[in-house]
């Protein structure tokens, strides 16, 4: 009988151990997978912020403002084309292009292009989908534009598009994601400001 009691409780023991030793595995991989999977989404996300960066200062280049509205934006991209400046001869060492320009020595060639075709031209670019955050959640970038004045009293056009940490890493453990927000200066990813011309600056730059 004792025996038997023994072998029970040895058994209950080795489950418990086991058991004890699995809880431990899982803590401590919960937040090494949660660190693997947000910088996965967090570098998609910095990608698709850098595209939309470089979508805006074109539209701008064209416009002389920024657009506030992404369908606009992507339609844009769809369908206006870019102005290309091109040198032609040899710029020599001792001369700078503006100066070879003046001499003769080079020419330009202007030319336009599609800009789907100039800034967007990865195989299969899923140009409708710059407004969704791209971690497969279907949530919107958030994009605004504005006018604010320089210390010299100069107004500058500027622009803002962001999204937010929560929705970047949604379906994630909801506490880590709190515990990650709460050591970062911003919780969020976001290309340009609103309230002060930063060269269209990305926050993780």
């Amino acid at each position: 009988m004792n025996k038997t009691v023994g072998i029970i409780v040895k058994i209950l023991l080795l489950g418990a151990i086991l058991a004890l030793a699995y809880f431990i595995v899982i803590v401590i991989n919960k937040p090494i997978k949660f660190e693997k999977e947000r910088t996965r989404r967090f570098d998609k996300t910095i990608n698709r912020l850098k595209d939309i960066r470089t979508a805006q200062v074109a539209y701008k280049e064209l416009y002389g403002v920024y657009t506030p509205d992404f369908d606009t934006l992507i339609d844009f991209i769809k369908k206006e084309n870019i102005r290309v400046v091109r040198a032609i001869g040899f710029v020599p060492d001792t001369l700078t292009e503006e100066k070879a320009l003046e001499l003769g020595i080079i020419s330009r060639d202007t030319f336009y292009v599609p800009i789907m075709d100039s800034l967007f031209n990865h195989i299969d670019y899923p140009i409708d989908s710059l407004k969704y955050i791209p971690t497969g959640t279907k949530s919107m970038f958030i994009m605004d534009t504005n006018a604010v004045m320089t210390g010299s009293g100069v107004e500058v056009k500027v622009f803002q598009c962001y999204a937010l940490n929560k929705e970047i890493l949604d379906g994630l453990d909801h506490q880590l994601i709190i515990n990650y927000n709460a050591l970062k200066k911003d919780t969020c990813l976001r290309v340009g400001h609103l309230t002060e011309a930063n060269n269209n600056a990305g926050n993780w730059e």
